[in-house]
């Protein structure tokens, strides 16, 4: 139980590993979910409602601690999104009278998408600890040596 209950965590660090490990169990779970909510009308809002809500929490929760393994706050996430979703909101409100330029705006979300998938994704965690804990990918200190 423990071990499940650190996705749900923003406290520590995770490594690229157990980052991509997590964002691919994610997406598996929304095709899974989509899948179950088409066979299942009844019960699919209120359960797609819900997986959607821990689906996100444990998006962020990686994504704040892959921040921490970068030696950064998780606060660095609204820096971020905020642009894309500014954009995407501009977009959005140009898309029926300039579908052109709303296309333009949507390829200014790119930098930052891909800001995002290099500094989560693909960059290396600071070596040791640091403020946000211990680093994750060496062994802990035996105990009794």
């Amino acid at each position: 139980m423990e071990k499940l209950s650190a996705y749900f965590s923003f406290k520590g660090r995770t490594n690229r590993q157990l980052y991509w490990f997590t964002v691919l169990c994610a997406y598996a779970a929304v095709l899974v979910g989509v899948f179950a909510v088409s066979f299942i009308p009844v019960v699919g809002p209120i359960a797609g409602a819900i997986g959607f809500v821990l689906l996100i929490w444990v998006a962020l929760a990686a994504a704040v601690r892959r921040l921490h393994d970068r030696n950064k706050s998780g606060w660095w996430l609204v820096a971020m999104y905020l642009p894309i979703a500014v954009l995407g909101g501009l977009s959005g409100v140009m898309s029926r009278s300039e579908p052109e330029a709303a296309a333009a705006v949507n390829l200014l979300t790119l930098p930052f998408s891909l800001w995002i998938l290099i500094e989560l994704g693909f960059l290396r965690g600071t070596s040791g600890a640091n403020r946000f804990g211990p680093d994750p990918l060496q062994p802990p200190a035996e105990v009794f040596s």
